[in-house]
């Protein structure tokens, strides 16, 4: 039971100003979360669309038959790894536009060595003018995937194509099964992260403005947790379906309660902070 001078109708005009402006914030930002989330996961399972094969794909693995014919994606570990919400990719963009659309491009070409060295610049010299630093094997960051021997060597195909290879190979005859690992634990715990300190911040403040509406307080009790529960059982769910694979439908049922609940939950406070809808004695006072 909320005391009355917390209903949000009888909040002064500059707080409904303040309140109406970070739900203005919040529900796009939402909104723009989960198209990054489409784009981000789309082509997961080498096929364009957002469909539960790419949810499995990135956090269970999947095994995936595809022909010569079929239109798939070219994935790789490193277009993953340069790709716009990339870990590498800041350090590819040091080298301006140029430099991205030549190592992308020859990425998504298929990393063919007739074209590793072609270019201005080639994949060859942004490699070693972007990469070479960490990924050298004498004492590298990164020695454990070199793309050269030493610091400021030039890089080697052969050993750029341990992270450059495609995950298929176009014009082989028959049927493939490819086995598509999921994402690497190190870059879940990464978006684990990023995901469990900012997420719930927004939900709980969100909801504690849904508990100072004037409707029921069943309806409170149902509605108030059900997007921070949506939260834990989603993100819960990242970790859990490594292991056991049906837990990719907890992930998408629980995405999709958090935008319905969460979504209920803004309009709610907007009705009654501004209209007075389920407050009685907001209505009375009229």
């Amino acid at each position: 039971m909320n005391p009355e001078f917390l209903r949000l109708s009888r909040l002064p005009l500059s707080a409904k100003l303040l309140v109406t402006l970070f739900l203005g914030l919040v529900g796009p930002g939402y909104l723009v979360g989960t198209a990054n989330i489409m784009f981000q996961h789309q082509d997961a399972d080498m096929e364009p669309g957002l469909t539960l094969d790419d949810l499995r794909r990135s956090f269970h693995g999947l095994e995936k038959t595809v022909t010569p014919e079929a239109e798939v994606t070219v994935r790789s570990l490193m277009l993953e790894q340069v790709s716009p919400e990339g870990e590498m990719r800041e350090y590819l963009e040091n080298g301006g536009e140029p430099a991205v659309r030549s190592l992308i491009g020859w990425l998504e070409g298929g990393a063919k060595e007739e074209g590793f060295a072609a270019g201005d610049p080639s994949p060859q010299a942004v490699i070693k003018a972007h990469c070479i630093e960490c990924h050298h094997a004498d004492g590298g960051d990164m020695e454990d995937l070199p793309f050269a021997a030493a610091d400021e060597a030039e890089p080697e195909y052969t050993l750029v194509m341990e992270a450059a290879e495609p995950e298929f190979q176009t014009g082989e005859q028959g049927p493939q099964t490819l086995t598509l690992s999921p994402t690497s634990v190190s870059r879940l715990v990464h978006v684990t992260h990023a995901h469990i300190l900012a997420i719930p911040v927004f939900t709980l403040l969100v909801g504690l403005l849904f508990l100072m509406t004037g409707f029921s307080e069943k309806i409170k009790l149902v509605l108030g947790p059900l997007p921070m529960l949506a939260v834990l059982l989603d993100i819960g769910s990242w970790w859990a379906a490594r292991f056991i694979e049906p837990f990719i439908y907890v992930i998408a049922a629980s995405g999709a309660i958090f935008g319905a609940a969460f979504a209920l939950q803004i309009l709610a406070i907007l009705a009654s902070m501004w209209l007075g809808i389920a407050d009685p004695k907001a209505k009375a006072s009229e």
